[in-house]
């Protein structure tokens, strides 16, 4: 017998030491321990803890994640407004004409123009009609850009300050004028001379003009100087604190 229980790698107990015994589980103890693993969970002052961390977590995100938003869309729009404003300066010298951004401040869209001298009139830039269509008055072309929503053209309520010395009160450019040279309420044009100089709506050229667009966190513009040099800039609303972009 010792010999078979040693084969079977159990040793006989020492003389004198009782033999180990084992209790095998239940049928009954097992249900029972399973339920109340089944049962196990969290106390409801657990589950309200976690919620209650939960809200105040988002109501410290969604703040932010709405700025950053806000600061992203603007920022988006002000970089296709440059982009805008250089194309209408290098085709108003590759044309040998007038050219300007044109935009409707109410209803917060742009659009880019090219002066039609054979037909004394504004036509669209994607025109490739021949002769192209005169635009009407007030009208924009069907290429035109909308601005990102909860974007507006303007300042705001606390920008007086332009970003540069060329202007030192802040304001969008002078109205766009219509095909027979009256100005056209509520809007803005950036326009550019043959030789790619901003010109007023008299013609002569203009020591800075300028675009702005807020959306009540950030204020960005656009800038172009005598020398046709052209800027983005960038303020928080709520005060004059322009920075390059």
């Amino acid at each position: 017998m010792t010999y078979e229980l040693a084969g079977l790698g159990i040793r006989p107990a020492p003389f004198g030491c009782a033999m180990p015994t084992y209790s095998i589980p239940t049928a009954e103890f097992m249900k029972r321990t399973t339920k109340d693993q089944r049962q196990a969970g969290f106390s409801t002052l657990e589950l309200l803890v976690v919620v209650a961390m939960s809200l105040i977590i988002t109501a410290i995100a969604v703040p932010s994640y709405r700025n950053t938003v806000a600061y992203l869309r603007a920022a988006g729009d002000v970089r296709a407004l440059n982009g805008l404003v250089a194309q209408a300066k290098m085709r108003a010298a590759a044309s040998f004409t007038h050219v300007r951004v044109y935009a409707d401040l109410t209803g917060n869209s742009y659009d880019f123009q090219v002066w039609y001298k054979a037909g004394t009139c504004w036509v669209a830039e994607s025109d490739r009609n021949i002769p192209p269509t005169c635009l009407p008055t007030g009208k924009l072309s069907t290429a035109a850009l909308n601005l990102s929503q909860g974007d507006t053209f303007g300042l705001g309520t606390h920008i007086a300050v332009g970003p540069t010395l060329g202007q030192t009160t802040a304001a969008q450019a002078d109205p766009c004028l219509d095909n027979g040279g009256s100005a056209i309420s509520n809007t803005a044009c950036i326009v550019f001379n043959s030789r790619g100089i901003p010109i007023a709506s008299d013609n002569s050229p203009i020591a800075k003009d300028a675009l702005y667009l807020t959306n009540g966190v950030v204020v960005n513009g656009v800038t172009v100087s005598a020398t046709g040099s052209i800027q983005s800039w960038t303020t928080p609303a709520s005060s004059a604190n322009w920075h390059a972009q």
